[in-house]
């Protein structure tokens, strides 16, 4: 099956997106997945980790940072302590 020829066009413009609204709300985005969270929302046409969120970044997207210290899907997190505590305590729960 042949592959999907990616649209760098919309793609950029949804980094862009992505970077300006981490940037404008002071918010850090996840250096692990970033490119896929931007695939796959460009692939499915929604929030990657929420069929009834239609954009990324969602509306909820800051009252989630807000509430619990990141989005649902873990692309925007309130500062960089908050994403550090989150995927260290994991690694060490793991090792």
């Amino acid at each position: 099956m042949p592959r999907k020829k990616r649209d760098w066009g919309r793609g950029n413009r949804t980094r862009v997106a992505m970077l300006d609204f981490a940037r404008d709300n002071n918010l850090v985005i996840t250096p692990a997945g970033y490119d896929y969270f931007v695939d796959n929302y460009l692939e499915f046409g929604h929030c990657v980790c929420d069929k009834t969120r239609p954009v990324c970044p969602c509306p909820q997207a800051l009252e989630d940072v807000k509430e619990i210290g990141h989005c649902k899907c873990r692309l925007f997190f309130r500062d960089y302590d908050t994403f550090k505590k989150m995927y260290c305590d994991e690694e060490a729960a793991r090792s």
